[in-house]
């Protein structure tokens, strides 16, 4: 039985919310908080959130995004989560609602080059306008506009103990198929309304020392709702 361990990136992996930051900083703040608004009280879907708040931003100056991109970083304990993850053979796989133009470069700005990820597309128009589209849908599921529940089912085999740390809405329904949990502040909540058992974390040094306890008990379980759950997608399928 193996560990896989799977991560959500904005405010998870990086050390803030990326995309949160990046359409009120260069696109209408006031417009994408009640665009985010809607989208938590499920009266639009994340994909539909993701293109209207993307509308507010402008054409961009050359160089423009890059500079936003380039002033973030990575959770000070991801580095340690990734060494933790190499020296015990676990595939440490990223799966994100955000974008993948900023996240492979924050990952390559901090000298990750190896770390397997899945998000949304990001292009940009002629006029420099942002042209998101969605690789990853699912069409039954409006948490995410990029399925994390499918890569976890997708990446991890039957025997496999999946872990999942996260922070937001867009994690719910993956944390549901996930056997060992991470989460703070709204899935934190989310866990605690829906009595999903979890591990309270502030930076990721905490889920490397909880890590650590739980391989060293050499005894990994799987959790009985979360197989339940991956079980009743497999028959859908």
């Amino acid at each position: 039985m193996n560990l896989k361990v799977f991560a959500d990136f904005d405010g998870t992996v990086s050390a803030v919310d990326v995309g949160n930051l990046l359409y009120r900083t260069l696109g209408d703040a006031e417009a994408c908080e009640a665009i985010v608004r809607s989208w938590k009280e499920e009266e639009i879907s994340s994909r539909e959130c993701l293109l209207r708040e993307s509308a507010t931003i402008p054409p961009l100056h050359d160089g423009e995004f890059d500079s936003f991109i380039d002033a973030q970083s990575l959770d000070p304990g991801f580095e340690a989560l990734l060494a933790f993850c190499r020296g015990h053979g676990i595939e440490l796989t990223v799966v994100s609602d955000g974008l993948d133009y900023y996240i492979a470069r924050i990952f390559r700005n901090a000298g990750v080059t190896d770390v397997r990820f899945f998000s949304n597309h990001l292009e940009f128009t002629d006029d420099r306008r942002f042209r998101i589209t969605f690789p990853y849908p699912d069409e039954e599921c409006t948490h995410c506009a990029n399925c994390k529940r499918n890569h976890l089912l997708a990446g991890s085999g039957e025997e496999d103990v999946i872990v999942y740390i996260g922070d937001g809405k867009s994690d719910w329904c993956a944390a549901r198929h996930a056997d060992i949990i991470f989460a703070k502040r709204d899935l934190a909540r989310y866990c605690t309304r829906e009595r999903i058992p979890y591990h309270q974390f502030t930076t990721l040094h905490d889920v490397v020392e909880q890590l650590e306890r739980i391989v060293a008990r050499k005894r990994l379980r799987r959790r009985r709702q979360a197989e339940l759950s991956r079980r009743a997608v497999f028959r859908q399928g």
